[in-house]
């Protein structure tokens, strides 16, 4: 077992009460998830399998649905913690940071390789919510614990953020073309 994967049962042993896990595939901390107690509401998300097929047998706590539906899915403060792969969240990292301090009460952690993700745009994105980042590496891997417990949000101040950070987009996609 590597150490990476170690790192995650230890998340996962910690995890209680409604939790959403992102993008976990691994046989050994599934088993890991229906063995834990502590959570009384498992909801399972993959972002690149998203079939009720596949898991229908396995537990009766894991339910599939889609990334984009997650705001209406889980409504305001509700999700205890949050587990997700960085590789499976990417591609939806515009809408998933608004809607994880949404949707999230408690802690929310993210996992994945070191060098293929811009982490402090990341961090950035969170700490204007008022959450608290910690950062930890294991070899190639990263893992970030962001505690949304005092975190606030609310409709003006997303749409305040959404136009802040169209506008940086805005301006470095000049400035690119400008130099090219």
């Amino acid at each position: 077992m590597k150490k990476e994967e170690k790192k995650i049962l230890n998340i996962v042993k910690r995890l209680k009460g409604n939790v959403l896990i992102i993008g976990i595939e691994n046989e050994t901390i599934l088993k890991a998830i229906e063995e834990n107690s502590n959570i009384y509401k498992c909801n399972l998300m993959n972002a690149v399998t998203n079939s009720s097929k596949e898991n229908e047998g396995k537990t009766k706590r894991k339910k599939n649905f889609q990334i984009k539906k997650l705001r209406k899915k889980f409504h305001k403060k509700k999700v205890d913690n949050i587990l997700c792969n960085m590789n499976d969240i990417y591609p939806y990292l515009k809408t998933f940071v608004k809607d994880s301090v949404y949707i999230n009460r408690g802690k929310l952690y993210f996992y994945g390789e070191k060098g293929k993700y811009d982490l402090e745009k990341m961090i950035q994105k969170y700490k204007k919510y008022h959450a608290k980042v910690e950062q930890n590496f294991e070899g190639n891997y990263f893992f970030l614990t962001i505690s949304n417990e005092h975190s606030k949000t609310s409709k003006i101040k997303d749409i305040w953020f959404s136009i802040c950070e169209f506008m940086i987009n805005l301006y470095e996609t000049i400035g690119d073309m400008l130099i090219n």
